[in-house]
């Protein structure tokens, strides 16, 4: 008796693993599909946005046939951080350390806005204060609503979708902006990079041990719960081979490509926009909010521009509202300093992390326990 029900939950096991092998390949072609028919239409970040916005179309009407793993996503992430960290040399970190300054005026000033704008939204749409600041805060899709999970009174639902619309409209204004309006040239936008397919000329000594780095980092990463451990674990990982001297190797366009695929196919897979009172009843002011806060980052990057050696067009994404992920892929396209748009973002997502995210559970607390105690 107990063999057979191994046999069937067994059974049932190899079932469920099939139907979601079928459920992948299915987004897989479809973020090929939609990745094609961006480049050929000379779109931006093709391989990116092509997927996200053809499988998020496709899951409205069959959401249920598509399934496309988190680990897929890690491992995008993983590609993606190795060439970010390629380009943390010796004198990118010294000219990081040289811009602490502005990173922190501006990440304080950017907070604020985000603030008084959530704030507002929270008056304007009678929701709670906790609610509209983690849906607000740039740059950290997944750690707010993670976030909201744990707080009592945040409807992470709400979180979720005023995180979902801000990712939306970052990532098909802010690259295009920097593509056709700030950059020298408005159809540079190209692989950074040609190598070998395989990455072949590399000694497989050099690669095992890349790669055992890369491990000890993510595992680090995860231990520690660092933000995007994935991400970060392999950007830390080659800024230490360029700093000891050995020299992280550049990603083939291939795999940056391939990257973008995972990354896009993940964000269009889980992106939440299938409710259509919440759609209705918040798109608007959502909307306009995420709007005048890309434009807030706009002005300011022209504002500082004036001040400081960091070109606008580089300052702009460095400033933007958006994830790092997708805003250092933005650099890499228009070939922009890489390192000064990815420090920038990673000293804010841990600002708010390890400063915001801290005062916010704090105040919730507070709140909380004032409640109870007039109960």
């Amino acid at each position: 008796m107990v063999k057979k029900k191994v046999f069937v939950v067994k059974k049932i096991n190899e079932s469920i693993r099939g139907k979601l092998t079928i459920k992948t390949i299915i987004v897989a072609l479809l973020a090929f599909i939609g990745g094609y028919f961006f480049e050929c239409l000379g779109m931006y970040l093709p391989w990116m946005l092509g997927p996200l916005f053809v499988i998020l179309i496709a899951k409205l009407k069959f959401g249920h046939y598509f399934y496309w793993s988190k680990n897929l996503r890690s491992l995008g992430l993983i590609i993606l951080g190795v060439q970010l960290g390629s380009a943390f040399t010796k004198e990118a970190l010294a000219e990081m350390l040289h811009h602490l300054p502005i990173m922190l005026l501006s990440t304080a000033v950017i907070t604020v806005f985000t603030v008084l704008t959530g704030l507002l939204i929270a008056k304007w749409m009678n929701i709670r204060p906790g609610t509209s600041l983690l849906g607000s805060f740039p740059g950290g899709l997944s750690q707010m609503v993670i976030l909201s999970e744990e707080l009592k009174g945040v409807d992470e639902t709400v979180v979720a979708f005023m995180q979902t619309l801000r990712v939306i409209l970052v990532i098909s204004i802010v690259p295009w902006l920097v593509t056709h309006v700030l950059s020298d040239d408005a159809v540079a936008v190209s692989p950074i990079t040609d190598e070998h397919f395989f990455l072949l000329q590399y000694d497989w000594k050099f690669a095992l041990l890349l790669l055992f780095v890369l491990i000890v980092f993510i595992s680090l990463g995860k231990k520690i719960h660092f933000p995007l451990p994935h991400l970060l674990g392999p950007l830390l990982a080659a800024t230490l081979f360029n700093l000891v001297g050995s020299g992280a190797p550049e990603v083939p366009s291939f795999w940056l490509n391939l990257s973008q695929l995972m990354i896009g196919a993940y964000l269009g897979y889980t992106l939440k926009v299938d409710n259509p009172q919440l759609f209705k009843k918040m798109f608007g002011i959502i909307f306009v909010s995420n709007v005048l806060l890309i434009a807030f980052c706009y002005g300011m990057a022209v504002f500082l521009g004036h001040y400081i050696s960091i070109p606008v067009n580089e300052l702009f994404l460095s400033l933007a509202p958006g994830g790092v992920a997708e805003m250092s892929v933005t650099a890499l396209s228009v070939h922009i300093d890489v390192s000064t748009v990815t420090s920038f973002h990673l000293f804010r997502i841990l600002f708010i992390l390890f400063l915001i995210s801290p005062l916010i559970k704090w105040a919730a607390l507070k709140k909380s326990v004032v409640s109870n105690h007039k109960v």
